[in-house]
């Protein structure tokens, strides 16, 4: 393994502990007790038992040449950066802002340790390794974190739709949302782009009909501002990452 394998490694345990193993109810008690919460001791011990696992499963593929106390170390360092970081978070107003803000914080926490472990402080331009990682990663930003964003993106617009009848299964549109990004992204990724084409298509023809017999023509630009953040963040982590693949696999 590489020293960017870690970096790699240390993203992949913060987006599963931050956006997979994080309930609900811990954000909410985070937001209700701030730096009292146990829930969000919680999740910083979840965030340090991944970050540990991720430099443990590195330092055996490299060798075991580091010292483990330093890992150790690191992810204490990790954890603790995690739990200040989150509680001012939950003393805002919990929006966009600090969403983008929050995770800017995490990511370039992870970077300088990283860069401070491994003595490797050349990573710009970033070189990005051979390896699933890179596509895993890509997968799971497309899933929950990308369905985070939407919801921030439209939320100033979301109260003028609370008046109109609840229609539909019950969090119907956010798996459907998660399902097309991945449809896309492998899509792209498969350079079948045709099949994309397809896939809008038949989503057109069936939301056709809800958005016709709308009544409220608020809806209706909600669901086509919905689907078009959706499909541009599909499509822009798709393409990034093609223009990468020949460099990933040494082409």
């Amino acid at each position: 393994m590489t020293d960017l394998d870690l970096l790699l490694l240390l993203l992949l345990a913060h987006v599963l502990g931050d956006f997979y193993l994080q309930p609900l109810s811990w954000v909410k008690d985070r937001l209700k007790w701030h730096f009292k919460s146990p829930k969000l001791q919680l999740h910083v011990s979840v965030h340090m038992g991944l970050s540990l696992l991720a430099l443990l499963v590195w330092q055996w593929g490299y060798g075991w040449q580091h010292d483990s106390l330093m890992a150790v170390l690191l992810a204490l360092t990790i954890g603790g950066s995690h739990y200040l970081i989150d509680v001012a978070k939950s003393y805002s107003n919990n929006g966009l802002a600090a969403f983008l803000l929050d995770q800017l914080a995490h990511l370039t926490v992870l970077l300088l340790l990283w860069s401070a472990y491994t003595d490797n402080w050349q990573w710009w331009p970033p070189r990005l390794p051979a390896g699933w990682l890179v596509v895993g990663i890509a997968y799971l930003l497309v899933l929950t974190p990308a369905s985070v964003l939407i919801g921030q993106l439209l939320r100033s617009w979301r109260p003028e739709l609370l008046a109109l009848p609840v229609q539909g299964l019950l969090a119907g549109g956010h798996y459907i949302g998660m399902l097309e990004r991945a449809l896309l992204l492998t899509f792209v990724l498969l350079d079948q782009f045709a099949a994309v084409g397809f896939l809008l298509a038949a989503k057109s023809i069936f939301r056709f009909g809800d958005l016709s017999r709308a009544q409220d023509v608020k809806f209706t630009e909600y669901v086509l501002l919905g689907t078009l953040l959706s499909i541009s963040i599909s499509l822009g982590i798709g393409l990034a990452l093609r223009c990468y693949l020949p460099v990933l696999s040494g082409g």
